[in-house]
């Protein structure tokens, strides 16, 4: 290519990147209203001295999990990401408003964050490379985010959508201050328990007249929703509608039938235990008991037979997430074997839109 032209190409990216940053400067310094306190200690603003934003794009997949993986070793000690995980977040929303990556200035990935569906309000997503700590990356993608989400909940007119949350580790002591001085408060712990399934297992003992056999799709799919949704309700967990549970729990990326185990009573299911085979760990996602066949062992029964059938795939270790607040599931999945590997931190704001 003829130096001119090499030139003029490379004045233009420098050019764009100037808009680029200009631009999200003062979208930061916009939001920034939402955290006047914190704007007195420091100046958001100065973050995009030292990164570039931009959108992402499908292609940025592996550069963002690989970044997402870098941050669980810090903030958890071990990988907690999957890249279909990714991939589904990345579904759901519209990468080019509701995301953004930052890169240093040699065009290394060090930032990412999105606004997400949650719930009763957007759950923001930020990830800050180890090493960045002191550059109020974290802070600075927390504003944008938290904007992008004011304006979300702002057009859905929705007066009880005004809640946003964001997962981290309880041990990230600078992320915890930088979300408490902007006023958000812990909600809730949520613990990611495991169970190494490398030795002997016990036999389930099943409740009298009680069989398991694995979900038949398209036929199941129907009653295995109502009596997830019966188990999970509650005044804070809204019941998910059927198509976006659907979607969520029957992508083909992670559906597997025969990791679907029904508990039925004559031809009543009775408990439901559904599986995802990440890569590198068997996930028990949804376990649900209905009210009748509560305290009569079908849940540990139904871990027991997972445990069993992820160990005849290969897999090492099992794990799922609770809730603090759910105290009888917490006690059930330890007298099962499992132990607390992973606490993370649940913290809300509520935004006035």
């Amino acid at each position: 290519m003829p130096p001119v032209q090499t030139n003029f190409i490379k004045s233009f990216h420098i050019c764009k990147l100037w808009i680029y940053q200009h631009y999200y400067q003062s979208l930061i310094l916009k939001n920034a209203s939402i955290y006047p306190d914190v704007i007195e200690r420091v100046r958001v603003s100065d973050m995009l001295e030292k990164y570039y934003l931009r959108r992402p794009d499908e292609t940025d997949q592996q550069s963002v999990l690989d970044l997402l993986i870098r941050c669980d070793i810090r903030d958890v000690g071990q990988p907690d990401s999957d890249l279909e995980d990714l991939k589904y977040d990345w579904r759901q929303i519209d990468l080019n408003q509701d995301a953004w990556l930052a890169f240093n200035h040699d065009g290394v990935l060090k930032g990412y964050s999105a606004v997400l569906p949650w719930r009763d309000g957007k759950r923001l997503a930020i990830y800050d490379d180890p090493g960045t700590e002191n550059d109020e990356l974290f802070l600075g993608l927390l504003v944008l985010c938290e904007g992008r989400a004011a304006n979300q909940l702002r057009e859905a007119g929705e007066p009880l959508m005004k809640n946003v949350v964001t997962h981290i580790s309880d041990s990230v002591d600078y992320q915890k201050k930088i979300l408490e001085d902007a006023g958000y408060r812990i909600n809730r712990f949520i613990y990611n328990m495991h169970i190494d399934i490398d030795g002997n297992l016990p036999d389930p003992e099943w409740p009298e007249g009680v069989e398991v056999r694995n979900a038949k799709t398209g036929i199941d799919d129907r009653h295995i929703h109502a009596v997830i949704q019966e188990a999970f309700r509650k005044p804070d967990h809204p019941d998910q509608p059927f198509d976006e549970w659907r979607e969520f729990m029957m992508r083909a990326d992670l559906y597997h039938s025969d990791l679907w185990f029904l508990a039925l009573k004559g031809d009543d299911i009775v408990g439901t235990c559904l599986c995802f085979p990440y890569e590198d760990i068997g996930w028990v996602r949804q376990l649900a008991v209905t009210e009748p066949f509560r305290k009569r062992g079908l849940g540990t029964a139904l871990l027991q037979h997972s445990f069993k059938a992820f160990k005849q795939r290969g897999y090492h270790k099992v794990g799922l997430g609770v809730e603090s607040s759910n105290e009888n599931a917490y006690r059930l999945y330890e007298r099962a074997g499992m132990y607390k590997a992973i606490h993370l931190d649940e913290y809300r704001k509520t935004l006035n839109v």
